[in-house]
C-alpha cells in the first residue's frame, strides 16, 4: 500500500455506511504527488465502494489516494484508501474493494 500521506483532499460526497455517515473525498496531494483532477466516473465507483466498506472505528471520511488497481500483496483490484477522523487525523490506511 501507500506510505504517501494526504496533504490535501477534495470532497465527493456524503454516503450512509452501516447508520454511520462517512465523507468520501479524494487526495489532491500527498507528500509526493499532485493530482490535478480525477474523473466523475472513478468518483461515483469510489463512492460505491465506501458504501459496502468495512468502515474503521473512528473513521468519519475515506480518501481515495490511488484509484483502483492491483498489486503484488493484493491481487484484487482495489482502492488504496486512507481513512481519517473527524477531526482529519490519519486512523488507517486500507483497501476498499469496488462493488462492479
Amino acid at each position: 500500500m501507500s506510505a504517501n500521506k494526504v496533504v490535501s483532499s477534495s470532497f465527493i460526497k456524503k454516503v450512509a455506511n452501516g447508520g454511520r455517515s462517512i465523507d468520501v473525498k479524494f487526495a489532491t496531494k500527498t507528500d509526493a504527488w499532485k493530482r490535478t483532477q480525477l474523473s466523475q466516473e472513478v468518483k461515483d465507483a469510489f463512492a460505491d465502494a465506501v458504501q459496502k466498506a468495512d468502515v474503521p472505528t473512528g473513521a468519519t471520511a475515506a480518501v481515495l489516494s490511488e484509484t483502483e488497481h492491483p498489486s503484488k500483496k493484493d491481487s484484487y483490484p482495489h482502492y488504496t484508501t486512507h481513512w481519517q477522523d473527524a477531526n482529519g487525523n490519519h486512523v488507517t490506511t486500507k483497501h476498499v474493494y469496488p462493488t462492479k
